[in-house]
């Protein structure tokens, strides 16, 4: 070996000093993570973020009072961690409300908006009248005071209810004057429905499926009728094409 030969060294120091370096360093940023990460949590867990307000807009028959004191247990609560869902639910199993949109209003409000379930009849129960909804749901007890609306009066078992609540969306939407004139509609036991009305004012006895081309029947063969001078006690439209006439003045008579 060259005894003169100069002695190379690497630069930057020994490959264990390096190491060292880079792990203090590592620990060094872990732990300011960590730091941080404690830091943020005890911030969003502050009382800055503990829920104060409730904005709540879309509500007309169900009273802010009662939809507030549905919210109260979450009242103080951490709006960041706070899961939504069973607040709605709780919202929901409020009579008039149909459904709920949430929001939050960092950094201490929820925002509550309404959407009402929609009266289409009365449901008359014993004594009692029930608002009734497009599904043939009873909402709440009638309330005059609530609103000044006519509605039609519907009767009979529960289970009937959304078919007669179907027959008078379809009489609405198909023969809206005629529906204005309706009064009451009834389940009948034997099948179909029995209705009152101010045009004919005397029961008229209908099947659902066809009840809009039936009553247009009648309507139209309401002047023979008159000009005839039955005076049917009763109007049975459960027939395939036949208006019959019941009654003491027009027991026979059909059309």
């Amino acid at each position: 070996m060259n005894s003169g030969a100069p002695f190379l060294r690497r630069a930057g120091g020994s490959p264990r000093k390096r190491k060292g370096k880079r792990a203090w360093r590592a620990i060094l940023v872990l732990a300011a993570i960590l730091a941080g990460g404690a830091g943020l949590t005890r911030f969003l867990g502050g009382s800055l973020f503990a829920l104060a307000r409730f904005e709540i807009s879309g509500n007309a028959r169900a009273r802010t009072e009662e939809i507030v004191r549905a919210l109260e247990p979450w009242r103080s609560a951490n709006l960041v961690v706070l899961d939504l869902a069973p607040v709605a639910a709780r919202l929901q199993s409020i009579a008039w409300v149909e459904r709920v949109t949430l929001e939050k209003k960092f950094p201490d409000g929820l925002s509550v908006r309404v959407t009402e379930r929609r009266p289409v009849a009365l449901l008359r129960e014993g004594a009692g009248l029930w608002w009734l909804d497009a599904r043939g749901i009873p909402i709440a007890p009638y309330d005059s005071r609530g609103d000044a609306t006519e509605y039609v009066l519907v009767a009979g078992d529960r289970e009937q209810l959304p078919d007669a609540v179907a027959l008078l969306e379809q009489l609405r939407a198909r023969i809206p004057d005629y529906f204005s004139a309706l009064s009451e509609i009834s389940a009948l036991p034997d099948g179909g429905f029995g209705m009152m009305d101010s045009i004919f004012r005397r029961p008229i006895r209908i099947l659902g499926f066809d009840a809009p081309e039936k009553i247009d029947a009648l309507l139209k063969a309401r002047g023979l009728i008159d000009n005839r001078g039955w005076e049917a006690r009763a109007i049975d439209l459960r027939f395939a094409d036949r208006i019959v006439l019941e009654g003491a003045y027009g027991a026979g008579n059909s059309l």
